[in-house]
């Protein structure tokens, strides 16, 4: 079920170098007036590190090719891969808006070590220390593990979004009638709300209901976070007339 160790693995990597790149350039910036003249920090010299992860953006949404091919080829339908789609393009937008926020988050977490700092009555120094940690990519498993984080949930997201848009595309074509089916991988680390939908099934067009919210697919970036972030469940397609 979902893409591949070998898709999952390329955006990792692509993910991975990407925050590297970004956070590395926006360590330096952000501590640049305590480097020159013992000031403090400048949450806001994040932003003109920003192009830097723009560009890495680029990056990881190309490096999701292999899971869309993968989603397309396991619907079992024929014709060839259609990177060009319109339901896999629009998933894909909504993807590249997430991603590209990436740096208002950094910027938030910097703001808040300053305030936490400054609250403390703590030196300059020890502020620094502070966004030093935040901002360090390979002593800080938080950045590892935000990069496994886009890498599975997007992975799986554009998996089954091809998938779907495969059968769409045929549903259109043949004039059949088409149904999806929710499944959760379920060993013991699902969520309830997932399990609950496990085997639900659905018209093509028609969303399921997944703790209260309408899903067209599983890892759908219109659910919120707590709904779709690391999701792991897939779908079956099914003919029934």
């Amino acid at each position: 079920m979902g893409a591949s160790r070998d898709a999952e693995d390329s955006v990792f990597r692509a993910a991975y170098d990407g925050l590297r790149r970004f956070l590395g350039r926006a360590r330096e910036v952000v501590l640049a007036p305590f480097e020159r003249f013992k000031a403090a920090p400048n949450a806001d010299a994040v932003y003109s590190a920003a192009p830097i992860w723009q560009a890495q953006v680029d990056r990881i949404m190309n490096a999701l090719t292999p899971a869309l091919q993968e989603g397309w080829a396991a619907a079992h339908l024929p014709g060839d891969y259609s990177p060009s789609d319109p339901y896999i393009q629009a998933n894909l937008a909504l993807t590249h808006n997430l991603l590209v926020r990436v740096p208002d988050e950094v910027h938030a977490l910097v703001v808040r070590q300053i305030l936490e700092g400054t609250n403390a009555n703590e030196t300059n120094d020890q502020i620094a220390a502070r966004v030093d940690r935040v901002l360090d990519v390979a002593g800080s498993e938080n950045w590892v593990g935000r990069a496994r984080v886009i890498a599975q949930t997007e992975c799986n997201r554009h998996y089954n979004s091809s998938l779907l848009a495969h059968a769409l595309l045929v549903e259109r074509e043949d004039g059949g009638v088409w149904t999806k089916e929710w499944e959760t991988q379920t060993d013991g680390k699902e969520r309830t709300e997932h399990l609950e939908a496990d085997h639900q099934k659905r018209p093509l067009s028609s969303p399921y209901e997944v703790g209260e919210e309408p899903l067209m697919f599983p890892g759908d970036p219109q659910g919120a976070p707590w709904n779709v972030i690391n999701c792991r469940c897939g779908q079956t397609i099914r003919r029934v007339s």
